[in-house]
Formats: C-alpha cells, sequence, structure tokens
C-alpha cells in the first residue's frame, strides 16, 4: 500500500503520538536513539542496519510527524535533529519532519522544538480548542503565520489547517462546508498556507452532510479553486 500510494505521488508520513498517554521523550539521548530506531524500522536504515526489523519490508514512508499531546518533551529536538541527519544518509528521495500541534499558541508539548529544530509541514489541530475554525473571532490562523515567517527555522515551512472530517470525529470544532470556504478562502494567498489537514480520511469520505459528493471532495474542490 505504501509504494502504491507512492507511486501516485502521494507521501506517506508516519505519526508518532496521539492523545494515548503513556509515551515521552524526556531526554537528548532518548531523542536520539528513538531518532535511530524509527530510521532503522521504517526509514531508509535498512541501509546500513541490514537486521533492523522491517515490518513493511523495503517500503520506506516519507517521513514523519509528531502529534505530541502528552508526556515528557524534552528530547523532541534532538529527535527531530538526529532524524535530519538520517536523512542526509540516503539522497535517493527527500524526506519530510512535520508537527500536528493544537492550536492554542504556543502549544505546550512542541512549542519550543517547532522554534529550535527545522519543520516542512506544521498540521495545526484548529479543532477541540477555544481556537477552532468554527469559533470565527477565535480562529488564531494569523498568529501561527506570524511564527512561520519571524520564529520558524525554515522560513519557508507550510501550515495547514486541520480539521474534522465530520462532526463525529472530533469531541468539537466541526465546521460546516459553507463556513469552511468563508475561512479557507483569504488563507490561500498567504506565503504560509499549504493546504487543509483532516482528521480523519475516512471521516470525510462519508460525511455528505454539508456537500456532495463528500466533504472530502469539497475540501479538494475548495483547495484547487
Amino acid at each position: 500500500d505504501i509504494k502504491y500510494c507512492q507511486n501516485k505521488g502521494i507521501k506517506i508520513l508516519l505519526s508518532m503520538g496521539g492523545a494515548t498517554p503513556a509515551y515521552g521523550v524526556a531526554t537528548v539521548k532518548e531523542g536520539e536513539d528513538l531518532a535511530d530506531e524509527l530510521w532503522d524500522t521504517f526509514g531508509g536504515g535498512y541501509k546500513r542496519n541490514a537486521t533492523a526489523y522491517r515490518p513493511f519490508g523495503n517500503a520506506t514512508v516519507d517521513g514523519f510527524d509528531l502529534d505530541i499531546e502528552n508526556g515528557e518533551k524534552l528530547g523532541y529536538t534532538a529527535f527531530v535533529n538526529k532524524m535530519r541527519q538520517n536523512y542526509e544518509l540516503d539522497t535517493s528521495k527527500s524526506y519530510y519532519i512535520a508537527a500536528a500541534p493544537q492550536c492554542p499558541f504556543p502549544d505546550y508539548f512542541v512549542g519550543d522544538t517547532l522554534n529550535q529544530a527545522w519543520f516542512d509541514f506544521v498540521m495545526i489541530q484548529f479543532y477541540n480548542n477555544f481556537c477552532s475554525v468554527i469559533y470565527d473571532t477565535n480562529f488564531n490562523y494569523n498568529i501561527w503565520d506570524a511564527w512561520a515567517s519571524a520564529k520558524s527555522m525554515n522560513k519557508d515551512v507550510r501550515l495547514f489547517v486541520g480539521i474534522p472530517g465530520s462532526p463525529s470525529a472530533a469531541g468539537r470544532g466541526y465546521v460546516p462546508y459553507t463556513q469552511l470556504a468563508s475561512q479557507i478562502q483569504p488563507l490561500k494567498s498567504m506565503n504560509s498556507f499549504g493546504g487543509i489537514m483532516v482528521w480523519d480520511a475516512s471521516q470525510a469520505y462519508g460525511n455528505t452532510q454539508d456537500v456532495l459528493p463528500d466533504y472530502a471532495y469539497g475540501i479538494y474542490r475548495l483547495i484547487k479553486e
């Protein structure tokens, strides 16, 4: 499946973390060791470590995403920096680093790492919080845009607006399509805007209540217009 999608031009990133508790990276060494382990297991590390456990065989993901919502956080900058060093070992393709912070700024768990390491994409969760897209006056994309131009190490970092794919996809923050379109259109001219992130795709494809044939296609059309 990974290779099939990649042959269609789709990038595959492995996301770490989530809402489940009992994880974290507490030290520089833990961060660097985790980067090496994930690189050998899912990235191009099999080329240097022939004995590495490879659940996907020689298929390699296109990068890693930090969706950190719990636990110790001090080792994530070291993780990103070490992973970037590993990326340089495989020049056969481009690899990416992404993060999925929650919208309150700065994010408690990855805010420091976002300032201290190089990210290609930041897919902000604009739901389940006061700064969600659905709350027009509190929607704080402008704050993240200011960070992208002033604080991000990568001045070409791309920001994605994260939204639920249906009313049941998140606790709160689902955006009816008409409202979503009115919020997204002004962002499309901003240098930082990269697109829309949906949690999750299956919910968006099954959601036909606001736009036809489905919410996912509506988002595609909105971005392409």
